[in-house]
């Protein structure tokens, strides 16, 4: 799948994290990826992530899955979401792929939803990009500048804020896409039944990354330089009592942290580590059996194709002398042999053992991957998955 009337190049130059805009017709004579009974059989599954939302004159409703019956639902004014539908209903994942002009590693999750007229969430601000692409039916999206809203949750686990001034007032139709950056006020509201598809960006923040980073260093004993004091401390405390705390000793203290983000190969493995995993843990599909290298062959030779489990996360690095590859939060060597099977099962539903048999052959990295990917379940046989 690929976009129509579409220049990746322009977009990054001119609108990436900068601007809304209406793309018409990305997805000539798109056809739904699934139908809405579908997307409500998958909300009927347990650990699936998806929610109604419902708007009873005025009164906003919000349930969380799984769901069981909608015919309490009424006709209009509610909407069904369900998240990461690209790890749930493989049929999907080729509209992510459409993407891959924007590091992989940024995009999040393929979110679906189903909206009866006038169906939606209300005006909102998400802190991600999103592209939104239009279904069956059609959708009219409003988008505001960004600004200070306030903020209001008719439920708990709804947050809107008050109304806005558009600066984007469309009608999207099957085919068209939307792209709304992090910080602009926006709602879609159903003109008729429809069917939206959003590609959710990952944007993690700086709390995550500090969380990510101080839990690295004490699963591995690192950044254990203790504060000092120094010569500006000591004299700023000599003006003070003994209970106040100076502002020079705050001042060291901050040096103390940057100085630990200083450390460019720490700060490459916290980075890769947690853009290599997924929050949603990934399905894994566990063997009977551990195996060794030698059994995993035979089960090559007597298998057809394998497709890796759905939500499995990976992507590259490399430092001054070595190339790693990071899967699911796990480091491995990596080399060309590894980056292009790997590259294989990004692009393709499903991958032939002959082409990781001959990789296997080619590379000891691709043989120490694969083994660990098939003992914790992370690849698996077509035959055996279906």
């Amino acid at each position: 799948m690929k976009l129509a009337n579409f220049d990746p190049a322009a977009f990054k130059r001119d609108n990436w994290q900068q601007q809304p805009r209406v793309f018409r017709q990305v997805l000539p004579n798109f056809k739904d990826l699934l139908s809405a009974d579908e997307l409500a059989g998958i909300a009927l599954e347990l650990g699936v992530d998806s929610r109604i939302v419902q708007n009873n004159h005025g009164t906003w409703n919000l349930v969380h899955g799984p769901f069981d019956a909608y015919d309490t639902l009424g006709d209009s004014h509610w909407t069904l979401l369900v998240q990461a539908v690209n790890e749930h209903y493989p049929p999907t994942r080729p509209l992510l792929r459409a993407f891959r002009w924007l590091p992989a590693w940024r995009i999040d999750d393929l979110m679906i939803s189903y909206a009866t007229p006038q169906g939606g969430v209300g005006p909102h601000i998400d802190q991600y990009d999103v592209f939104i692409i239009q279904g069956e039916g059609s959708r009219r999206w409003r988008v505001g500048p960004k600004g200070n809203y306030q903020t209001r949750l008719p439920h708990p686990d709804l947050s809107q804020i008050e109304k806005f001034e558009a600066i984007i007032d469309e009608e999207l139709n099957a085919g068209d896409m939307i792209y709304i950056p992090a910080g602009f006020p926006h709602e879609g509201t159903a003109i008729s039944a429809s069917l939206s598809y959003s590609v959710g960006f990952r944007a993690p923040s700086q709390a995550e990354w500090l969380s990510a980073l101080a839990d690295h260093a004490l699963e591995h004993e690192l950044l254990g330089k203790r504060y000092r004091d120094n010569n500006a401390t000591l004299l700023a405390q000599e003006q003070l009592t003994p209970d106040d705390l100076p502002v020079e000793a705050i001042q060291a203290v901050q040096e103390h942290l940057i100085n630990a983000l200083q450390d460019e190969s720490l700060v490459r493995e916290v980075v890769a580590k947690l853009l290599s995993t997924n929050p949603r843990p990934p399905l894994q599909f566990w063997p009977e059996n551990t195996v060794q290298q030698d059994e995993l062959t035979r089960i090559l030779e007597l298998s057809n194709a394998w497709i890796a489990a759905p939500g499995l996360r990976w992507l590259f690095s490399h430092d001054e002398t070595q190339d790693y590859v990071y899967v699911q939060g796990n480091r491995f060597r990596s080399d060309e042999h590894v980056r292009a099977l790997l590259t294989q099962f990004s692009k393709e539903d499903e991958v032939h053992s002959r082409v990781i048999q001959n990789a296997m052959k080619r590379s000891a990295d691709v043989r120490s991957i694969y083994l660990w990917l098939y003992n914790e379940g992370f690849v698996v046989e077509v035959d055996e998955e279906s």
